[in-house]
């Protein structure tokens, strides 16, 4: 089999339909393709319109595999379900609220040619009505050029963090074993990271292959204590990330031209991440949501192990932010006074309780 496509879902009664008959319109012969959708405990009627999609219009899409979460645990939790099972040679993501395009099947079908790890492809964004609100420039590789994944980091930091935009090879997915984190939101921009680091050879595909749809009353946009911790979730995994590529490196186990850079945009986003946690914490309202915030990170990882990590105070701003959150909340002031006491003794900067 060509391609898998899976396709995790919650609560997307409005647009599955939409999403799925994008996939099956696709000039794709019915046993080059299989749609893996992965239901994560919905409440609405998603489930059903994925069940009767194919007795009702679609006679051909007995390719269709429908599976469902015992329990909430999120997309990462979906896709790695979705993964487990896929017959395909290549791999796409979609999520349940954006469109396939067309050109998505030259983008695989340059992807088996060229044998590649991980192929990107050009894709636009829309609103929830569908209405496209800007589009990517074209990168700047030629299509069917063989490059690394670092070579297309530190040339376009900023092209897509995202899974939806790349199309993967199932071996290159399972020889990396690097899987999507569970059960908290913000669970792709490290695979992507970690992806684009292992992938030896890429290509890209001019062709639009994907409407990326974004909602503004989704689960990501919201401001809660849950979307706040896995900000500082994903921080911490892109620490680990960036650990791993820095240990490569003073070991010589990579001398790819740019990989310092590489590994220094990965620490960046790391410290970005955990930035923007602390700085939303001052939008929770209480103590009780403060500890609901610590008690899904704690679930997690091990806070000291993140406070005590020189590493994350390379970045400006983190120790303001620290600070601050302190002379804030001097209840939780116990809770970090090891950060605060190391912090001093290295010089990081001046707290309220060293003054």
């Amino acid at each position: 089999m060509l391609v898998s496509f899976i396709i995790p879902s919650y609560n997307s009664a409005n647009t599955v339909k939409r999403c799925l008959d994008s996939i099956y319109a696709l000039p794709l012969e019915k046993s080059e393709f299989e749609v893996i959708f992965v239901d994560d405990c919905s409440t609405d009627d998603t489930v059903e319109i994925a069940q009767n999609y194919c007795a009702e219009n679609h006679e051909g899409a007995t390719n269709l595999i429908l599976l469902r979460q015992a329990q909430n645990n999120r997309q990462g939790a979906a896709r790695n379900r979705g993964l487990s099972i896929a017959r395909g040679v290549y791999i796409c993501f979609v999520d349940s609220d954006d469109a396939v395009k067309e050109g998505i099947v030259p983008a695989i079908r340059m992807a088996k040619e060229l044998q590649t790890d991980m192929l990107a492809f050009h894709f636009a964004n829309a609103d929830e009505n569908g209405r496209i609100i800007g589009e990517k420039e074209h990168l700047s590789f030629i299509p069917g050029r063989i490059f690394s994944g670092i070579d297309m980091q530190t040339a376009h930091p900023y092209w897509c963090s995202g899974p939806v935009a790349y199309i993967y090879s199932k071996t290159f997915l399972n020889q990396s074993n690097y899987p999507f984190c569970e059960g908290v939101l913000y669970e792709d921009s490290d695979f992507v990271a970690a992806h684009l680091y292992y992938a030896r050879r890429m290509a890209y595909s001019p062709e639009t292959g994907c409407i990326i749809c974004h909602r503004e009353g989704s689960t990501t946009r919201r401001n809660s204590y849950k979307n706040y911790a896995d900000y500082l979730l994903l921080g911490t995994r892109m620490l680990a990330l960036y650990s791993t590529i820095q240990r490569d490196i003073d070991q010589r186990e990579r001398a790819d031209d740019g990989i310092q850079t590489f590994a220094d945009g990965v620490l960046e986003g790391a410290c970005w991440n955990v930035t923007k946690s602390l700085g939303r914490l001052f939008k929770l309202s209480g103590g009780k949501e403060i500890s609901a915030f610590y008690k899904r990170v704690d679930s997690f990882v091990n806070r000291s192990d993140l406070y005590d990590n020189p590493l994350i105070h390379r970045f400006p701003g983190y120790w303001n932010y620290w600070s601050k959150f302190c002379i804030k909340h001097k209840s939780l002031s116990i809770a970090i006074n090891a950060v605060l006491s190391s912090a001093c003794k290295m010089n990081w900067g001046r707290c309220e309780r060293c003054v």
